[in-house]
């Protein structure tokens, strides 16, 4: 039997602590704006801990400034994960805008009577109409970006 193998999830590897305390799971990320506004949240947080340390008088203490920099350095490692859930997000939202193109009603309504007549029509008389459609008006059938229909 085959074992199904789920990442747990382990703060600050596949898990994001946002600014607020909440905990983010990198797989609960369903849009790239969504990853977006994390990662601007988490270079917030960076930020500020580089602030931090940078204007540190010392009167903080050797504790401070230890706990300031590992929570520095957990933070810049959940940067490139979470970029890379961005980036895998962003391209399949860019996969998907190219299989819904985003028409007008009135071409919407002109591919449904082209699709139509196709159907109903010999492959011969569909062919002669196009011929024809293109004979009256050239422009609308230059090869701009593809093919047909």
């Amino acid at each position: 039997m085959m074992a199904v193998l789920t990442e747990r999830p382990i703060r600050g590897v596949n898990v994001v602590v946002l600014s607020n305390g909440q905990e983010v799971h990198l797989d609960d990320i369903t849009t790239s704006a969504e990853g977006q506004t994390i990662l601007d949240d988490l270079d917030g947080a960076i930020l500020g801990i580089e602030d931090q340390l940078a204007f540190d008088d010392g009167h903080n203490g050797p504790i401070w400034r230890k706990r300031a920099e590992m929570a520095l350095k957990k933070k810049r490692r959940q940067r490139p994960g979470l970029q890379q859930r961005i980036g895998e997000l962003r391209r399949e939202e860019k996969r998907a805008a190219q299989h819904e193109p985003v028409t007008s009603r009135k071409d919407a309504k002109r591919k449904a009577f082209v699709d139509a007549a196709e159907e109903l029509l010999s492959p011969e008389v569909f062919t002669k109409v196009w011929s024809r459609a293109a004979e009256r008006m050239p422009v609308a059938f230059a090869e701009v970006g593809g093919g047909e229909v």
